[in-house]
């Protein structure tokens, strides 16, 4: 090879083979300089231990690097690493040599091989020393790049056997006695053969040693079986091996992959690899290449040697990497997942097996186990089938482990308990999958358990859903629709219903027909403003219509006693009190056809004989739970809870009233199931599909507890799984495509008795009032007068505080507004509130203040318009703006919010259309709704019924800057009533 040159070209870098008087053979680095015949070299420059900074610059880095190994092996390092003494010096006198065998000399090989590795690689030249101050040309050493290979050779004769010992290389023979080889390195081996270095492979120097000076090595007939049987059968096993007088046979081996499950070093359980060769175990990692068996019939001598198959390892390696084990090191394999020290992860592990014991198995493996415990490795699986018995599953569940087959019934004290191991009859552990005790710890929950079977309850289908196995349940498959609402048949809307249905509320119509179809109640949860009123009244009329062209009436409690009659479908409808006038409207409005009555008032009927002559009987919470013993009496056709979430407290007596009536179907309205605590779900639930989500106790410790306080997903899920079929929410977000840009609705207030009769007597005062001051001065002189009156009975309409400070009852108008004010921050929306007296938005910002629910309010007095603007448009947790008549005027881009309340009417409609385009505008990417609250028989109802009718009174109001000129008394008191 040619040398490295430095920048001066006649010094180049050179490594020196020499002999230590200590260590052995060394490496030491010099620079080296021809001598002026050019016949040899002179030793310029020791660079042990350290070279000078000037020399070092100008080295090559693998130079430096070499320079840096073999500093690690100077007297001073061995000293550091390898001694206890006192001095270098006392060190270099006390070493022994079996310290330097045994540690010294090893430590220095290491070294000397890798720097002879770099010389071989980067053409750095070795010369062998043999003097101190110069080197000649031929005392370069010729580092082979080729391993040289030992070759064995064995002769068997009569009389005695023999052996010896060469080296391979290139093709070409090696004889140590006549090369006067050295051994340079033991292990790894490296020899000096002449003017060669040859690294040689997979043997140590030991064994090349005594072939330094010896031909072969004899064998006495006496040890020659033994000999045969160790040595020489190892031989033939790891190296080339050519002999006489016996057989040396290569044959394809029987072959075997192997898993034993047992404790890692880490602990944890693991998988351990290993081959079978002709019954020899070999671990996948190991390097042994072949496995050979010694044979000795008669005096004959036979090895046959069976050669590892590598392609067919990387197969069951490959095979057990796609069951979902993994490995570092081809031996340990495990879960991607383990490491912890716990019964879970030997569980695991063992469930995995069980898993992937078929599919290992029939790949070739054999699985055993060395834990602790004797755990089934064998498959682990459930076969469930259903029949169907009135409204109940009937489940029929076997469990096969192994060759055992159970009733899955024996393994509810395991499930319920969480306990994953279950003793088999012959002693063994079985380990049930980790899956099976959230998919069916409700089935045991919800069900009702027998000696062979479990009974589940129709409302619960949706828990058999994914788990049975066996053939189809057709009451599994059909229930499943309501899993996803738009496979249900669609039905046509009846012909009563006066109004056309959207997309999504004839979609809701065809889920609450289907819902009633299978005999169970349901939850209509959508987003205020989408008409969860229209679809209820479409689902009466279509049940109406149905039942009139019907032979046999639905309910035959319900029938009449005399033929002539049509029977009735009386259902029940329980709404907030301020709503009842509200739904008396909208029925009359969409469902003229149905024969109504309000439950309401002081002289209301005491009896229920009189419900079966209306189709729908509305009444309020309040009065039903005084009434709640003659109305338990009677039974509906269906019973509808408006703002069913007034239930939710499940100890209360209003809970415990509504839970005592009596209907074939009942139905929940709300746009918030859930306000405070998953707490109100069970109670609205319940009260449709008594046991849905089971006893309170049991569903506080299983569902609410796990979800609200430990965010528990699994749970979580579950219950979602429960009650999907049973609660139907669209948002706006949802149907926006179905949605006109701009919805708006009127929503009509009763007021509360108290209200009522303070407005009654405020009424006759303010209509004295009036006829007095009309009687002395004259109508035009009244203005004051006129509008000072008008003005109070509106206040009063909105809340009596507003006029009188010390009421202390409560408003309808005043409730419903904050219902749905909670309703619709609970969907998400932002709403702005508008009204004309700012004394009315203060009663709305102490109320929202109190309940710690953020607002932006702004008014004539506002000096901030814009931060307070910004506020509401930019911050997603200010979800109300509240907004006087005077400061909404202009200016306003409020498109943050998508509803908008008007809480009381105003004579100019341009003033509402004014404050409507404050959210409905240009950049408004969102539909809008807008609601306007009226109280019924006040002021407020003239208003709106003045302005349906576009009446002269109406655009005189309107229009003329001194409205009271241009009408008379009687209008005036008409507008009073």
């Amino acid at each position: 090879m040619p040398e490295k040159e430095l920048l001066n070209k006649n010094l180049s870098f050179a490594l020196l083979l020499t002999n230590h008087r200590l260590w052995g053979y060394i490496l030491i680095p010099y620079i080296i300089e021809p001598a002026l015949n050019k016949k040899y070299y002179i030793l310029k420059e020791s660079l042990s231990p350290f070279p000078g900074t000037d020399t070092l610059n100008i080295l090559d880095p693998e130079e430096r690097e070499v320079i840096n190994i073999i500093n690690e092996y100077n007297d001073r390092n061995l000293f550091r690493l390898f001694s206890k003494d006192k001095s270098l010096k006392e060190f270099l006198i006390k070493v022994t040599s079996d310290r330097i065998d045994n540690f010294i000399r090893p430590f220095i090989e290491r070294k000397i091989y890798k720097c002879f590795s770099i010389a071989r690689d980067e053409g750095i030249p070795v010369y062998f020393q043999k003097t101190t101050t110069t080197l000649h040309r031929e005392d370069q050493l010729k580092i082979e790049t080729e391993k040289a290979v030992p070759l064995f050779r064995f002769i068997r004769d009569v009389d005695q056997s023999s052996y010896k010992l060469g080296l391979d290389t290139d093709g070409k023979s090696v004889d140590l006695k006549k090369s006067s080889a050295e051994i340079v390195c033991n292990s790894p081996c490296l020899i000096r053969a002449d003017h060669r270095v040859l690294f040689v492979s997979d043997v140590d120097g030991t064994k090349l040693k005594p072939f330094l000076s010896k031909d072969q090595i004899a064998i006495p007939k006496k040890a020659e079986a033994k000999y045969f049987a160790s040595f020489v059968l190892n031989a033939v096993n790891n190296y080339k091996v050519e002999g006489t007088g016996f057989e040396i046979l290569e044959d394809v081996p029987e072959k075997k992959a192997c898993l034993v499950v047992e404790t890692g070093l880490k602990g944890t359980p693991v998988l351990i690899l290993s081959y079978r060769y002709q019954g020899t175990m070999i671990y996948s990692g190991e390097i042994q290449k072949s496995i050979t068996n010694f044979d000795d019939t008669g005096g004959k001598y036979t090895f046959r040697k069976y050669n590892r198959d590598y392609n067919w390892e990387a197969e069951c390696r490959k095979k057990l990497e796609d069951t979902g084990f993994f490995s570092d090191d081809d031996i340990n394999y495990s879960l991607a997942d383990s490491g912890n020290q716990s019964p879970d992860e030997k569980y695991s592990i063992i469930e995995a097996i069980n898993q992937g014991f078929n599919e290992i198995t029939g790949s070739g493996f054999s699985i055993s186990s060395r834990l602790d415990s004797a755990y089934n490795l064998k498959p682990v699986s459930i076969e469930i089938s259903s029949s169907m018995v009135n409204d109940w599953f009937d489940l029929h569940a076997i469990v096969t482990i192994g060759d055992w087959k159970i009733p899955f019934i024996q393994f509810r004290k395991n499930i319920l308990g969480g306990i994953r191991e279950f003793i088999l009859p012959d002693g063994t552990i079985a380990i049930l999958p980790q899956t099976w005790f959230s998919k069916y710890r409700n089935i045991f929950e919800f069900g009702k358990s027998t000696d062979e079977s479990i009974r589940i309850h129709k409302q619960h289908f949706s828990l058999l859903a994914d788990n049975l196995t066996g053939e189809k349940n057709p009451v599994t498959e059909k229930l499943g629709k309501l899993l996803i609402p738009d496979q249900i048949t669609e039905i046509q809307p009846p012909s009563g219903l006066k109004c056309d249905m959207r997309q999504y509320q004839s979609e809701g119509l065809n889920w609450l027909v289907f819902l009633q179809s299978s005999g169970l109640g349901g939850c209509l949860a959508d987003d205020m403003g989408l008409g969860k009123t229209i679809q209820t009244l479409a689902l009466l009329q279509y049940n109406k219509e149905k039942h009139k062209a019907s032979d046999k009436p639905v309910s035959r409690e319900q029938l009449s006693l005399f033929g002539e009659e049509e029977s009735k479908l009386t259902s029940l409808i329980i709404v907030p009190a301020s709503l009842i006038y509200n739904w008396e409207n909208e029925i009359k409005k969409f469902v003229p056809g149905m024969a109504v009555r309000s439950h309401k008032g002081n002289q209301r009927k005491r009896t229920s004989g009189w419900f079966s002559d209306f189709d729908i009987i509305i009444s309020s919470y309040h009065t039903v739970r005084q009434d709640i013993e003659f109305i338990s009496s009677f039974n509906f056709h269906y019973i509808i809870l408006d703002e069913s979430q007034v239930i939710k407290n499940p100890g209360s007596a209003l809970y415990s009233t509504m839970s005592r009536l009596r209907s074939d179907y009942k139905l929940l309205l709300t746009g918030t199931p859930v306000e405070n605590s998953l707490t109100d779900l069970w109670s609205q639930l319940n009260f449709v599909n008594p046991g849905l989500l089971g006893e309170l106790s049991f569903f506080r410790r299983e569902f609410a507890k796990p979800i609200e306080k430990e965010g528990d997903d699994e749970k979580e899920f579950n219950l979602r799984k429960i009650i999907k079929p049973f609660i139907l929410r669209r948002t706006k977000e949802m149907v926006a495509g179905d949605l006109p840009p701009v919805t708006e609705q009127t929503v009509f207030c009763d007021m509360t008795e108290e209200q009522f009769r303070i407005y009654d007597e405020e009424k006759s005062a303010v209509r004295n009032s009036i006829l007095k001051s009309i009687e002395n001065e004259g109508v035009e002189k009244s203005t004051i007068v006129v509008l000072q009156g008008l003005m109070r009975l509106r206040q009063i309409s909105n809340h009596p505080v507003m006029t009188f400070e010390d009421y202390s009852s409560g408003s309808g108008k005043f409730e419903t507004v904050l219902q749905d004010i909670e309703s619709v921050i609970s969907e998400g929306h932002k709403i702005l509130v508008f009204s004309s007296f700012v004394k009315h938005l203060n009663l709305y910002a102490d109320v929202l203040s109190e309940r710690r629910i953020r607002y932006a309010m702004l008014t004539g007095a506002s000096t901030n318009r814009e931060k307070i603007v910004n506020s509401f448009q930019k911050d997603p947790l200010n979800r109300v703006f509240l907004v006087s008549l005077k400061a909404g005027g202009l200016g306003l881009n409020l498109t943050a919010a998508d509803y908008v309340f008007i809480l009381d009417p105003w004579w100019n409609p341009a003033s509402e259309m004014q404050a409507m385009s404050r959210a409905h505008r240009i950049g408004q990417d969102k539909n809008v709704f807008i609601y306007r609250y009226i109280t019924t028989n006040s002021i407020e109802e003239k208003i709106v019924r003045l302005q349906e009718k576009k009446s002269r009174i109406a655009d005189t109001f309107i229009s003329s800057n001194n409205p009271l000129k241009d009408i008379n008394i009687q209008d005036i008191l008409n507008i009073i009533g």
